[in-house]
């Protein structure tokens, strides 16, 4: 039922979008991200650091992103460039909810075990006073139908001094049977994980930034625990980015 709900309320979503692209501004921007691990919703995908380049451009409410990973250990096969994304999102506002559709096609270059796929997500966001409530659910649509995560939690931002803005989320997430099967080989649907993470971004003028941040997640269920040499994982990073 939860999976059927997030698949036709992005569908809604995306056909009775409102809007005249008229009206609308073309914007688009960059980042290039470094972390010292890539953690996956709880999975450790690399035992190393990673480049992250991204670039996006928005028009109308929808934004088309493509992101990369780029792995230097040996360990972390393939080394290079071993997936390429790109997501096609739209946003719209519904008095103070924000509801996000978006769609994701997932690419995994010279990794044969690791057909490419594509997921039907939907993200909901909700400001109570100094923080918003948020809960994003996924649901793939080609390697593995059906396979399901989501999560919600509490995100909180604020500018400390001019220029310079914190933020920080906590959050919880759970997943289908399919998709603990397809990532962990563990056949039950569970709580899947906990996380946290914090971030400082400093912009210097003009539309320049600068994002350190750290992350910090821990799998709760036993099975997948057992499952994995990381059980749980702290990383750190640094983002630049410029948008237009």
């Amino acid at each position: 039922m939860t999976i059927r709900f997030v698949v036709w309320l992005c569908l809604g979503v995306f056909v009775f979008c409102p809007g005249s692209l008229i009206a609308s501004e073309l914007s688009f921007g960059t980042e290039l991200g470094g972390n010292l691990r890539y953690v996956w919703r709880g999975l450790a995908l690399s035992d190393g650091p990673v480049l992250q380049p991204s670039a996006w451009v928005s028009l109308a409410g929808f934004t088309l992103t493509p992101w990369a990973n780029f792995a230097f250990r040996e360990g972390d096969a393939p080394t290079g460039f071993n997936e390429l994304d790109f997501t096609l999102d739209y946003s719209r506002d519904i008095s103070n909810l924000t509801v996000n559709p978006s769609f994701s096609v997932y690419l995994y270059p010279n990794q044969a075990d690791a057909p490419p796929t594509g997921e039907l997500a939907l993200a909901l966001s909700y400001p109570v006073g100094p923080v918003s409530i948020f809960t994003d659910h996924s649901v793939d649509l080609i390697a593995t139908p059906g396979a399901y995560f989501g999560d919600a939690g509490l995100s909180f931002e604020t500018e400390l001094i001019p220029n310079l803005t914190v933020g920080a989320s906590a959050h919880a997430g759970w997943a289908s049977a399919r998709f603990n099967e397809a990532n962990f080989e563990v056949n039950h649907a569970a709580l899947n994980v906990a996380g946290a993470d914090l971030a400082l971004t400093w912009s210097p003028g003009g539309r320049f930034y600068l994002r350190p941040h750290v992350a910090f997640s821990s799998l709760l269920d036993a099975e997948l625990r057992a499952a994995t040499e990381r059980p749980w994982n702290v990383t750190a990073g640094l983002a630049v980015g410029r948008e237009f």
